[in-house]
């Protein structure tokens, strides 16, 4: 179901005015409607009819007979059945003592639609219903929507809201129970009832444990690291760390540890049993997975700190090789530039020039790093000292876990060197010294072998930590074995892949054989250059068409200023999506205006108290409450989902581009460096939070999620094209460099479409192809016959499983690609991927180098992602808050909230750019082709203010946003309340 239609869902009456749009859709009958609509016999009861089917259509449930309606609908549905609007206000006078002829009415709507009145056991498979969806997704907020979308897809009749809320409450009732239930069979109601009464105790620094917990490290560094240690050690003695119950999955655990983080701990303490116990089980878990990540995190980035700080110790004491070549020239110079040397004398010199200059080459600047790191003896010894507290565990036998046993051995006998008889391979580049004489030197070296080989090893998720969110085994990320087993059919079915990989191989192989004679033909038109790798002309520049801007002037000529309340209003009122936000109607302006000041607390670089200010009916306080409610990413992206369905219903839309094409990219928003998930922006050289937007070609952000920067960002990408539910599914995606890798290629298409870099390195424009395939003579310089076809055959059903799971959500496709990706090089899965991918990427640069309109179409997209990020840059100006630094989900809240602010602002302009084209078509002075169109964008921001006092004419809209407060109310008293 679209978005946009939930917030009708369940409603009781009509909003006191409908729209043009909401009149075609839901009051427009077909054929077989109204036959049944003519069979009434007066024409006041087809009006009425007609009527409640409209309303049943809409809202899902049936209408009464006192409720008020709308003038303009009785005028619409009169022009539709060719009747005369009656001057009712209600159905009060037609039904007066005919309850039997409204029910019948009432039931000859539904039963028209396929609805039905809700039955005992449809009452009983929803609550099962319910606990099932409460077990992935805790939140109660949005469960309301949930319930009635279910209701409305499956033709039941929506009760009253009080109804649902019982069933929404027994079902939570019966899930917390059991989940108390299985927490007290493992860990004892004693040690629950602990854990709760020493949350609001005071702990370290003066602050209660619960708060300590909670907090994030201030920035990178090694007395954080040793905060976090405490962390986790102290959990460790309440027994967190003990068997943890699957039934309470990391779902569960998020959302009540931060039910329990966002009230004080004093208030907690008033919380009843048995919810206290499930609240402090939930956050104890909460706190010791999220220390063992940030702990781990920040281990790789220590480790790679202390690489850097060796590099320059490094560089600092070794010759300038530039200066010595220059003094090498220089001296070759000098001898071919002195007359009185013989020929042979000549020769000898120059021969004693090289070898004295061949001499002075030393070891090389990786082995001086590694010498450089063997005097760090004691940081990395208290680090190796600290991790080996950690419970690390592989699913066989590992040589990190062997070494770290050995470490623990040598650590507790006090010894200072390592003995020979230690076989552990840790890495070749540490070898030499770890089997040199030297044994000392050896321990030393086997140490940091054993850093290195474990930061791979978590990252491929060969080594895990059981308590742990982010670095869990890799046999948790992928559908159980049984469960492959039993339905490996469904989901090879589902994927749409053949269960032979020959049979899918195959066509691929034919594809890139005729792509390849394409791309020969190419070259010998003089299309394409190719020397040792592939060559285009620059693409030239876009000329400026007079008609274009002749058009454009006369749309944005007309354009009103815009100030952001109203903005939020005018579209809060066409989609509602404050109730999306609240999971209701709200009940009063000031809530209302609490809902805006939330999303723009997130959205912009404004703190609650900044906003507070600008809002001066609003305190600081009660901003904070209401965006502690709104923060979830998922309500916020459905609200952003909703702006965006309604802004693609104009005409001009479907004129800006393709339905299936869309593009992703990265924009930074700048924090403070003590930001510990901070990191330096390339361009900007400031401390920065990554947001990752996915972007249509027809405009419009339909995914966001916050990424850290300097990473690569294939998987999340590929995330965003399979989770997004904004849009129709994506076929092709086109990303930067740092967008792609050759296995996320392969599995973004077994997901089924297609990633489309831009490619900024030509070591990655050459083509690979099977062993055994023939290559056009022109092109053997850019080819590559290196793809085993084995390799993919061998791997198929593993790989197949791997995107089966990321595509049922056992795991995200930024876990697959970290875990399976170029940290698993050398395993048989992460080598017949990229054999795989990169027939792929073949294909798509043969496409790329041969198609000019494709290419420009790629050129197309990735320049409105660029766009829309000026419109984002525009709407957050300054630094994110620290506070909304702290915690993923508070990002993700912020990454949310400016999409929906950004695709607010898109939509406004759409929609009056649509009506100045209609008034232009009307006047018929102004050619308006759709090629015209796709070259005007919504990205005006010339007379939006953003900034400055935020007044909310909210009386202009409260009918619309408040109907059940502005119906039945005078003009005057609306305005009042405005």
């Amino acid at each position: 179901m679209d978005h946009w239609r939930l917030a009708y869902l369940g409603m009781r009456h009509f909003p006191h005015e409908l729209t043009e749009f909401e009149l075609n859709t839901f009051f427009t009958f077909s054929a077989r409607e109204r036959a049944l609509i003519d069979g009434r016999r007066s024409h006041l009861y087809r009006l009425a009819v007609a009527l409640h089917l409209g309303f049943v259509r809409m809202t899902g449930r049936t209408l009464d007979a006192y409720k008020q309606i709308p003038k303009r609908l009785w005028q619409h549905l009169g022009e539709q059945l060719g009747i005369e609007p009656p001057d009712l206000g209600t159905l009060r006078a037609l039904y007066d003592n005919r309850t039997d002829t409204l029910a019948d009415h009432q039931r000859l709507a539904y039963d028209a639609l396929g609805f039905q009145p809700m039955a005992e056991h449809q009452r009983r498979y929803i609550v099962r219903w319910l606990k099932e969806r409460l077990s992935g997704r805790q939140d109660r907020s949005t469960a309301l929507f949930d319930l009635k979308q279910w209701l409305y897809e499956h033709r039941v009749l929506i009760v009253h809201n009080r109804a649902l809320r019982q069933l929404i409450v027994q079902a939570v009732q019966d899930v917390e129970t059991a989940l108390t239930r299985r927490l007290e069979a493992t860990f004892g109601a004693a040690a629950l009832d602990q854990w709760g009464m020493l949350l609001p105790r005071p702990e370290s620094g003066g602050a209660s444990l619960q708060q300590w917990l909670w907090s994030v490290p201030l920035r990178n560094s090694t007395n954080q690291m040793g905060e976090l240690f405490r962390k986790i050690e102290r959990l460790t003695k309440l027994s967190v760390h003990c068997s943890w119950p699957a039934e309470c999955n990391e779902a569960v655990v998020r959302h009540y540890a931060r039910r329990c983080a966002n009230r004080p701990p004093s208030v907690s303490k008033r919380v009843r049993q048995p919810i206290r116990r499930l609240e402090a089980a939930c956050f104890m878990r909460y706190a010791l997975c999220v220390a063992t990540d940030q702990l781990l995190w920040m281990l790789a980035r220590w480790q790679r700190k202390m690489v850097n700080e060796a590099g320059s110790k490094v560089d600092a004491k070794r010759p300038d090789l530039k200066a010595q070549l220059r003094d090498f020239a220089t001296a070759v110079k000098a001898l071919a530039t002195d007359v009185t040397l013989a020929h042979d004398a000549l020769i000898e010199r120059l021969v004693q020039l090289a070898d004295t200059t061949l001499a002075q080459s030393g070891p090389s600047r990786a082995s001086l790093v590694r010498a450089q790191l063997l005097t760090k003896q004691r940081v990395t010894r208290a680090m190796l000292a600290k991790l080996l507290t950690l419970p690390f565990a592989s699913e066989t036998s590992h040589p990190v876990t062997d070494a770290l046993e050995v470490l623990r051995t040598i650590y507790v006998c006090g010894e200072r060197e390592l003995p020979v008889d230690v076989l552990v391979p840790v890495g070749r580049a540490w070898q030499r010294i770890v089997t040199g004489e030297d044994r000392v030197q050896a321990l030393l070296a086997f140490e940091w072998a054993t850093l290195s080989a474990l930061r791979v090893a978590l990252r491929n998720g060969s080594v895990f930590v059981e308590h742990s969110f982010a670095f869990r085994s890799r046999a948790t990320l992928l559908i159980p074995d049984d469960v492959w087993k039993a339905q490996r059919n469904h989901y090879y079915g589902h994927l749409k892949l053949s269960q032979d990989p020959k049979e899918y191989i195959e066509p691929v192989c034919e594809h890139l054989s005729e792509g390849l004679e394409r791309l020969a033909q190419a070259v010998s038109r003089g299309e394409v250059r190719v020397d040792t790798a592939i060559h285009l002309d620059p693409m030239s520049a876009q000329r400026a068409e007079p008609a274009v801007e002749a058009l454009r002037r006369a749309i944005f000529n007309v354009h009103p200023d815009g100030q952001l309340p109203r903005i939020l209003l005018e579209i809060d009122s066409e989609t509602r999506f404050s109730w999306l936000l609240l999971g209701r109607e709200p009940r009063a302006r000031s809530e209302l205006l609490m809902v805006y000041a939330a999303v723009l607390a997130h959205g912009t670089s404004m703190s609650a108290a900044e906003v507070a200010r600008m809002v001066p009916e609003l305190s600081a306080g009660a901003i904070r409450q209401m965006m502690h409610r709104v923060a979830d990413e998922r309500v916020l992206r459905e609200a952003a989902d909703a702006v965006l369905g309604f802004m693609h219903r104009h005409p001009i839309a479907a004129h800006w581009g393709r339905a299936d094409l869309a593009s992703s990219d990265m924009m930074s928003l700048e924090t403070t460096r003590t930001v510990w998930q901070a990191r330096a922006d390339p361009r900007r050289r400031t401390a920065s939070i990554g947001v990752y937007t996915h972007v249509r070609d027809r405009w419009g952000i339909f995914y966001d999620q916050p990424i850290v920067l300097n990473e690569r960002q294939a998987g999340v990408a590929i995330e965003g094209a399979i989770r997004q539910e904004g849009t129709d599914d994506v076929s092709q995606l086109a990303v930067d460099t740092h967008g792609y890798t050759d296995f996320g290629m392969a599995v973004a298409r077994g997901l089924g479409f297609d990633l489309c870099p831009r490619l900024a390195h030509l070591r990655d424009r050459r083509l690979h192809v099977p062993v055994s395939m023939s290559v056009p003579e022109a092109l053997a310089a850019v080819v590559d016959r290196d793809v085993q076809l084995e390799a993919i055959e061998v791997i198929w059903d593993d790989f197949v499983r791997l995107v089966a799971s990321i595509q049922s959500g056992h795991c995200t496709a930024v876990q697959a690609l970290t875990r399976f990706g170029a940290a698993a090089r050398g395993l048989p899965l992460y080598d017949g991927g990229v054999a795989l991918g990169r027939l792929f990427r073949s294909i798509y640069l043969i496409d790329y180098f041969t198609l000019p309109a494709f290419r420009a179409e790629l050129q197309h997209v990735l320049n409105r992602g660029e766009a829309v990020h000026t419109v984002q840059r525009a709407i957050h100006q300054g630094k994110i808050p620290v506070e909304l630094t702290r915690h993923r989900h508070t990002l993700m809240a912020v990454s949310s909230s400016l999409s929906l602010l950004t695709n607010s602002v898109l939509a406004w302009n759409t929609m009056h750019m649509q009506q100045a084209i209609e008034r232009i078509e009307t006047l018929g002075q102004t050619p308006v082709l759709p090629d015209y169109l796709r070259r005007i964008a919504p990205t005006y921001l010339e007379g939006i203010n953003l900034r400055g006092t935020f007044e909310f004419p909210v009386a202009d809209y409260a009918h619309r946003l408040m109907p059940s407060l502005a119906i039945g109310m005078p003009m005057a008293g609306r305005e009042a309340r405005g």
